[in-house]
């Protein structure tokens, strides 16, 4: 609820919101979220385990080199190079290859296909891996990575504005609900009670790491071959994370280390 409200603005969709809103108006979504974030937290159950101490800082590279952080950070880094590559050029890709523009009504329509995929790919996601799954996360991943890489190559053949629109809406919410599965549900799984911070921090890490570097190499890329080298950039990744959310399924279950 914090996130996304913060890096939707930071898009171009959102200097586009910026230039027609007062300034008060942008912050209020982030603000009502942190508000609501807060009254969650006070109303929240004591835990009984709250007070035992979580990993010293000497325990932080052991659990980092931990086989199954590292593949979840492998995955993590896959569905950041997709995620922010998608946000970080879709604008400029619909206004160029579909002129898809503000005053333009799609314009409108790709703005709230977006939100609304971005919203409901995560709840999918983690539905499907609960109640379908038992709590696995690898199958659940494996499949919105699949759909993603269809969605993109879907996304990168269309020739109506609208089913371009539509693509982006389901490829944003493949790309978030992995997202969210692995640095969320995953991380908790991985760390235990007393490092699933340390966990998530990891994984969001890499994903951010991989997300920033994939926008500077989409950018050089478009400058030499065009908008069809981007969905060909971002399809190879999600492939990579489909195959290594599958070998992550034929993994045996680790032993829980009791310090976690």
């Amino acid at each position: 609820a914090l996130a996304f409200p913060a890096e939707f603005l930071a898009l171009p969709a959102g200097l586009w919101l910026g230039s027609r809103l007062p300034p008060s108006a942008l912050f209020f979504l982030p603000a009502a979220a942190a508000l609501l974030a807060v009254a969650a937290a006070l109303r929240a159950p004591v835990d009984e385990h709250e007070d035992e101490p979580g990993p010293a800082l000497a325990g932080l590279g052991a659990l980092a080199c931990r086989g199954k952080v590292l593949a979840l950070a492998t995955l993590e880094a896959c569905a950041g190079v997709v995620r922010w590559g998608l946000l970080g050029w879709s604008a400029q890709f619909l206004s160029e290859v579909h002129q898809i523009r503000p005053g333009v009504p799609l314009f409108a329509a790709a703005l709230t296909a977006v939100a609304a995929g971005s919203a409901v790919g995560p709840a999918l996601c983690g539905l499907l891996s609960d109640k379908a799954f038992g709590g696995r996360r690898a199958p659940a991943a494996l499949i919105f990575f699949a759909a993603q890489a269809a969605a993109l190559i879907a996304l990168g053949r269309a020739k109506d504005p609208g089913m371009a629109v539509a693509f982006l809406a389901l490829a944003c919410a493949a790309a978030f609900g992995t997202h969210a599965l692995l640095s969320g549900a995953a991380a908790m799984d991985a760390g235990g009670r007393r490092s699933a911070g340390a966990v998530c921090g990891l994984l969001d890490g890499a994903h951010h790491a991989a997300g920033g570097l994939a926008i500077l190499m989409i950018g050089a890329l478009l400058d030499r071959g065009g908008w069809g080298a981007w969905t060909t950039t971002l399809i190879p990744f999600s492939l990579a994370g489909a195959a290594a959310s599958l070998a992550l399924t034929a993994l045996k279950a680790e032993v829980r280390d009791p310090s976690l």
